[in-house]
């Protein structure tokens, strides 16, 4: 059964009104016809500013469900992927970014221990 947009638009508004930074935030709200709800970065948005998007998400969803993984690529830089999901009110809201260009040493720093 798909969800009415007035329930997708609720959702977006509930998750806004918890966590007011969303709405500073560079990202928009894609309200999708299958009933659920992406989040995406701006076009032009900084990608340093993903960590921030995705842990905001975490926290305005209750019981969201977090992922994250590294790419190495060919220049010898990481991308790191961050997922978020969740499903407030039985609409489904997932928020999936990249941060590309890593260096190894980044991304050693980001998670607390020695670069390799």
């Amino acid at each position: 059964m798909k969800t009415h947009i007035s329930v997708q638009a609720a959702v977006v508004t509930m998750l806004v009104a918890k966590r007011p930074v969303l709405a500073k935030l560079p990202i928009r709200w894609e309200l999708r016809s299958n009933g659920g709800v992406y989040v995406d970065l701006d076009l032009f948005a900084d990608a340093a500013i993903v960590p921030q998007v995705a842990a905001e998400m975490a926290r305005a969803i209750r019981g969201a469900k977090t992922n994250g993984w590294d790419i190495q690529q060919d220049d010898g830089t990481v991308t790191r992927a961050y997922q978020v999901t969740g499903q407030p009110s039985g609409v489904r809201v997932e928020f999936l970014a990249y941060q590309r260009g890593l260096r190894p040493d980044e991304v050693a720093a980001l998670e607390g221990g020695d670069a390799v």
